[in-house]
């Protein structure tokens, strides 16, 4: 059973860490040995700017395990799995941690794991988050999925408010805004042998993720009510989608989302070793 939250009225997106969860502490002892691992290794190797990498390698960590909470609210293990696999996929190239975060946000709004739709006050941060983002072209990917999110939250069961219509034609605006006057259309990469390897395993994690989808029993932070199975699998479908732009995109696109590769395989690992105890065999 979870324990009270804390999570504030006044907002559809905001989810405190609560340290009275085994998880919660866990994934933050993980991030910080991570990061001083990876400062560690930066200085014995003598690395330029090891402290901002050892700081994204931290972050990636906690994003990972976050984003495999969303896509799996019933289990901790995808996100603890999740934690240990992005650090290999961090040799990919640096992770972009604004892409990592939209994705978060994206997943956290369809799957409405806080069981509230958004607030005025989440539209007013979104649609300037957007405006920021915009003007990052290899944030492009993860902000087109945050809009959609925003958007599709009227339709999918139980239904948002009208006001994410709004929220998420404000935002397309203005991310066009941003990317007009302060961006360029990145060049697309054919991705490199590696880069295939993670992005066919990714889909094929993503894939099995989304065909066993079932009930969440999980309640959502401020209501009494179990999450939507609908909204769960238009969550993990979301990472398909983001995978067929990371195809295209190449290079940045695929690096940038590492923390997001990470859960969805670390979601399909849980899945295959809970099979058997499901059927019954030992």
């Amino acid at each position: 059973m979870s324990l009270p939250s804390r999570t504030p009225v006044w907002s559809g997106i905001g989810r405190p860490l609560d340290f009275r969860h085994r998880s919660n502490r866990f994934v933050v002892i993980a991030a910080g040995l991570a990061g001083l691992g990876t400062l560690a290794w930066g200085w014995s190797v003598g690395r330029d700017e090891v402290v901002l990498l050892s700081f994204r390698v931290a972050v990636s960590v906690f994003l990972a395990w976050a984003i495999g909470r969303e896509l799996d609210p019933d289990d901790t293990n995808p996100a603890a799995v999740a934690t240990v696999v992005v650090l290999p996929l961090v040799a990919l190239g640096p992770p972009s941690l604004s892409s990592s975060a939209a994705a978060l946000i994206a997943v956290r709004i369809v799957v409405r794991t806080t069981g509230r739709s958004l607030q005025w006050i989440d539209g007013v941060v979104l649609i300037a988050a957007a405006a920021y983002l915009g003007t990052q072209s290899q944030t492009w990917p993860a902000l087109a999925a945050v809009i959609l999110a925003v958007g599709i939250d009227r339709f999918v069961t139980p239904p948002g408010p009208a006001r994410t219509l709004w929220f998420s034609a404000v935002m397309a605006m203005a991310a066009l805004v941003g990317a007009m006057a302060f961006s360029t259309p990145p060049a697309s990469t054919q991705p490199s042998r590696p880069e295939w390897i993670v992005i066919g395993v990714t889909l094929a994690a993503a894939l099995l993720a989304l065909v066993t989808t079932r009930p969440p029993r999980s309640r959502g932070d401020s209501r009494d009510e179990s999450l939507s199975q609908p909204r769960l699998r238009f969550g993990r479908m979301l990472v398909l989608l983001l995978v067929m732009a990371a195809i295209f995109g190449g290079g940045l696109a695929i690096s940038g989302l590492s923390p997001l590769w990470a859960a969805i395989i670390g979601v399909a690992i849980a899945q295959v070793a809970r099979r058997p105890r499901r059927d019954g065999s030992p």
